[in-house]
């Protein structure tokens, strides 16, 4: 991009020979379609190496097996690794030990030496990976899981002054299930909000071949076919907004959840006074790393040894 401004201090044409060489190295690094010629002015090098990892990413994902590819994909929905970037402070910092198991799972590295029946339910067998851990019902790791997202959820709520109300009661006068997770009057139009949360993974039977196809099937399906479909219609007849927030135990949601949190953030950070954008990314890494210690958490208590 310096070329003509070097040419104009030197009064004479240059052909570098360092750029076309770089320029073939990149061209063997990317698709046909991205590729560059000698006489085209390259883009930024952050463009560059956006197009470098896509190639990558895509090679990667080609020469891997269903299970990888599920979990590749998963990794790459928005915000699902925002524990990667959080800075370790409060509820953000990770033990020692929850780092290593969440990282390895990010990575798609052994965390046992060969599988063998879970600890906890004596039912299952605990895969290589623990990816038993994250759907395993025994130890109430699930409740505490989803008990620590709902709580991060109703403190916003509560920043926002929007009075929220954990797990209302008496949604439905001829049912004591109670789908308000975070209940919020008033939240548009004069309506109320039922936000109802939970948390999946993609790597399941019965998720695992969409999975491997789709980024997010799995929390997106699991909001469709089990939230709304055994919620939504009730829940409107009341006259009320219902919103499932389904999290994958990779850390992506659901669609819809990043408008509200939009919506959260802009009323969080007007009465704080903070800007929008570091209340969004502090909320993202705040439940992204509290996901992923709590799931750390439940792959450790099931290990007869760690396999370091």
């Amino acid at each position: 991009m310096s070329k003509s401004l070097v040419e104009t201090f030197i009064a004479t044409d240059t052909n570098s020979p360092y750029l076309e060489n770089s320029i073939t190295a990149f061209n063997t690094l990317v698709s046909k379609e991205n590729q560059l010629d000698a006489s085209s002015c390259p883009s930024s090098q952050q463009d560059l190496s956006s197009k470098i990892d896509l190639q990558s990413f895509t090679t990667l994902l080609s020469s891997s097996d269903a299970l990888h590819r599920a979990r590749l994909l998963a990794c790459t929905m928005p915000h699902a690794n925002a524990w990667i970037r959080a800075l370790p402070c409060h509820q953000k910092k990770f033990l020692c030990l929850e780092w290593t198991i969440s990282m390895k799972r990010w990575l798609g590295c052994p965390l046992f030496n060969s599988d063998h029946l879970c600890v906890a339910c004596n039912e299952q067998i605990m895969d290589v990976f623990g990816h038993h851990a994250t759907v395993c019902a025994v130890k109430g790791d699930r409740i505490k899981r989803h008990n620590q997202i709902r709580d991060i959820l109703f403190d916003f709520c509560s920043c926002a002054a929007w009075g929220p109300s954990k797990e209302k009661p008496n949604l439905f006068s001829y049912s004591s299930e109670k789908p308000a997770d975070v209940f919020v009057p008033n939240y548009t139009c004069g309506k109320d909000l039922v936000l109802d949360v939970a948390v999946t993974c993609p790597l399941q039977h019965k998720y695992l071949h969409d999975a491997s196809v789709i980024a997010g099937f799995a929390c997106n399906d699991y909001a469709v076919q089990v939230k709304m479909k055994n919620f939504q219609e009730r829940v409107e007849q009341e006259g009320f907004i219902y919103l499932p927030v389904i999290f994958e135990s990779f850390g992506g949601f659901s669609e819809d959840f990043s408008s509200f949190v939009h919506k959260l953030s802009i009323s969080v950070s007007a009465r704080l006074n903070e800007v929008k954008s570091a209340t969004q990314k502090h909320l993202y890494e705040l439940i992204s790393c509290v996901l992923m210690k709590s799931l750390a958490r439940s792959v450790s208590s099931r290990f007869q040894e760690f396999c370091s």
